[in-house]
């Protein structure tokens, strides 16, 4: 079937799109989307919906906004301002095209047009050239010199290297100098890089949209022989202001030449020079790709070679930040600070030692520094102004003085312009939205990590990405939408997957097996949880190991294996030991309890109790005393002590009411409840009922009240209560609880 589209025809058979003598081809994906679209018009899709649909399982944002995008540009006059393809923010997306069928007569007709059409076109640029040879306004092709810094805005866009064998290192290399020298120029905020996920045309077209006087610079370069050709031109709209053509045997001086023909860069000295040499466009480009090893080893030789070559000595400064080396990277950066590169890239080499700064807990002393620089550089672009507010809102944030927080916050925001700095206003809305969850756990705080999360997608910035897909799925977990919660867990690992980082891919895996447990799917907690085992071994990461053998043991305790439970918390303990890793000694006292409860083994529980709560003691972690004594009041309980339990979860819940801990309230309160369900059902089910108002976890308070409900002879409720828990406990449900289930249901008949 062949359907007319607005002024575009589409062939369903073949997923053809044809328009103005053009056709595209649309993939398999594309054309299934596009058919959904058509089959539903008018109707505000949400992208759930897309999902399910088209692709059939859970996929990124990311991923479905790729796919309309691509649409767009087949469809769309203007996709940054869409008429077919419209998006309702909060709410989906609607496919507003006019659909009808193409007749045999509208066939020629339009043939009719096109045949015009084309004849139309060809005139137009026949008097398109006539005029360039003729007018005035026309720039031949020159090289000249136009300083990029008086521009509001200037479109840098990947520089097309056509028929250059170039590995993917050298490419990523060249592309992240440049930015490195515009930014080192202080251009910050005048000079824009594509971003990756679009192609030129869609990056034009974005920022147009929102400065229809942006400058584009374009390049692409040939290899003639021994020679590298290079062809850069600067337009504006449909006007050409500069175009230029430079020649060189040595790629490096090519790119070096390009930048001071068409900026204000000029190399005059030895340290611009090298620059451009091929050691240092390496030493970028496996920094960017994550192979920090490579790029501090060419960087240490080009320094070694030339100790005043300050850029090569700022990136190792960068690259031993990332490998956490910050007392050498600190060094680096000392160092610069008294040399003649600091005039130029003073803000840049403050901003990372406030990293540092801030990676070391030092948080007073990077607050002081930046207000003293702030106040002393007025000069700088208001781009570095804004980074330089936000870091120092980071550190009260830090320091918890959420007011302060917040003014910096709001200071940074206000010095930006979103279309242009979509990465920093990711960064300070998730910095908003950290204060405000503090105090709430609302829909205006889960909006702001939306927007978080929008504005980190359209910068290409994973780690912001995750961060506000982390606390979005938290957030629907203590809400009990565990199946949402778990769907975006699952989206920021496929996310953190892209950056290629096995440590924090394994980090977010022991987070989703947490989830996971916690809602009885232990099958697939077990695959999750061996995946993270496997990178803790390929890495050989004793901290993630240790994370491991604990989600290990909890599964394993779920499903009353408890002699493999207890090999693998032995095994925690030992290199929980070995490493003085406390948090895991404090974690495996826990393990140790759950296993004996468990196999209900209360045989010198107190002296191994007192043994682990001297342990919290002596090493300063005493604010985790209350979960030994929840596990204290547990050992009461089943040695009926009653009268011990009661009062220790009395004093537990007295603190946490005092320290508004609601989570250790409730766990308390749950517990009185089961001390009492045996002996006084009704005073049980009055503790539940009293709780609900702190919305705990379902997991397994709905099951505990279906037990009060049935001992007091409230069969059907209990019975729909029970109904309800089995939906949310999966491989959890117990079969004692299935039993009365089932003696409930012939008991309703």
């Amino acid at each position: 079937m062949v359907l007319k589209i607005n002024d575009f025809i589409y062939d369903d058979a073949t997923g053809v799109i044809s328009k103005n003598n053009q056709q595209h081809k649309l993939t398999k994906l594309q054309k299934k989307l596009l058919d959904y679209f058509i089959a539903c018009p008018n109707q505000v899709l949400s992208k759930e919906i897309l999902m399910q649909e088209v692709w059939g399982r859970v996929v990124t944002d990311n991923t479905i906004n790729k796919f309309i995008s691509a649409l767009r540009g087949y469809l769309e006059e203007n996709p940054a301002v869409p008429q077919i393809i419209v998006t309702h923010f909060g709410h989906g997306i609607s496919f507003e095209g006019a659909i009808r069928h193409v007749k045999e007569s509208d066939e020629k007709t339009g043939n009719k047009f096109l045949i015009i059409a084309i004849v139309s076109l060809i005139v137009f640029l026949l008097i398109i050239v006539i005029y360039k040879f003729t007018s005035n306004n026309f720039v031949p092709k020159q090289n000249t010199s136009i300083d990029l810094s008086q521009s509001k805005h200037v479109l840098i866009l990947p520089t097309d290297y056509r028929n250059i064998d170039l590995d993917q290192v050298q490419e990523q290399g060249l592309n992240e100098l440049l930015k490195t020298i515009y930014n080192r120029e202080d251009s910050e905020g005048n000079v824009v890089f594509n971003p990756a996920k679009l192609n030129n045309r869609q990056s034009i077209e974005k920022y147009w949209h929102v400065d229809n006087e942006l400058l584009v610079l374009q390049s692409k370069v040939i290899k003639n022989g021994d020679i590298y050709e290079s062809v850069i031109q600067l337009s504006k709209g449909a006007k050409v202001l500069a175009e230029s053509k430079i020649s060189s045997p040595d790629l490096g001086e090519l790119l070096k030449n390009q930048i001071s023909q068409l900026s204000h860069f000029q190399a005059e000295n030895t340290q611009q020079r090298d620059f451009f040499n091929d050691a240092y466009i390496r030493a970028l480009g496996f920094k960017k790709s994550g192979d920090l090893e490579q790029a501090k080893g060419l960087l240490e030789q080009i320094i070694s070679d030339n100790e005043n070559n300050y850029q090569a000595r700022f990136e190792l400064a960068l690259v031993q930040m990332e490998q956490k080396d910050y007392t050498r990277s600190l060094a680096q950066l000392e160092t610069l600070r008294v040399t003649k590169a600091y005039e130029k890239m003073s803000a840049q080499i403050e901003l990372s030692i406030a990293q540092i700064r801030y990676f070391q807990h030092d948080y007073e002393k990077l607050i002081n520094d930046l207000k003293q620089y702030q106040a002393s550089h007025l000069q700088i672009s208001d781009v570095k102004k804004s980074k330089i507010k936000l870091q120092i809102a980071d550190a009260y944030l830090a320091l918890n003085d959420f007011p302060n927080a917040m003014k910096f916050y709001h200071q940074s925001l206000s010095m930006i312009d979103e279309n242009f700095n979509p990465d920093l206003f990711a960064k300070i809305l998730y910095g908003q939205a950290m204060i405000q969850l503090n105090n709430s756990n609302d829909e205006t705080v889960y909006q702001l990590f939306e927007k978080t999360l929008s504005y980190a997608t359209a910068a290409g910035d994973y780690e912001y990405q995750v961060l506000a897909l982390d606390e979005m799925a938290k957030m629907h977990l203590v809400s009990n939408e565990w199946e949402k919660g778990i769907a975006l867990k699952k989206q920021a690992i496929e996310i953190m997957e892209l950056i290629n980082d096995k440590g924090k891919v394994a980090q977010g895996l022991g987070t989703l097996a947490a989830f996971l447990i916690q809602t009885g799917h232990f099958t697939e907690a077990k695959k999750i949880n061996d995946r993270l085992g496997k990178i803790a071994k390929e890495i050989d990461s004793d901290s993630l190991y240790l994370n491991y053998l604990h989600y290990d043991a909890v599964l394993l305790l779920n499903v009353f294996k408890f002699e493999r439970a207890k090999q693998q918390i032995d095994k925690q303990l030992d290199l929980a030991t070995k490493t003085k890793n406390i948090g895991m000694q404090l974690d495996n006292a826990f393990l140790e309890f759950e296993l004996r409860l468990a196999k209900k083994d209360v045989k010198d529980f107190k002296q191994e109790w007192d043994k682990r709560t001297q342990m919290i003691k002596d090493s300063g972690l005493e604010r985790y005393q209350v979960y030994m004594d929840l596990y204290l009041a547990r050992y009461y309980k089943q040695v009926s002590k009653i009268e011990q339990a009661e009062t220790t979860i009395a004093k537990i819940s007295e603190m946490a009411e005092s320290n508004n801990d609601i989570k250790i309230l409730v766990d308390a309160q749950n517990q009185l409840a089961e001390l009492y369900l045996e002996i006084d059902p009704k005073k049980s089910l009055e503790i539940l009922q009293a709780i609900e108002q702190y919305k705990p976890d379902a997991n397994p308070y709905l099951e505990l009240k279906a037990l009060a409900l049935n001992k007091l002879g409230k069969n059907i409720e209990a019975f729909n209560l029970l109904n309800q828990a089995k939906l949310l406990f999966h491989e959890a449900w117990k079969s004692e609880n299935q039993i009365l289930l089932e003696q409930l249901q012939q008991q309703l008949r």
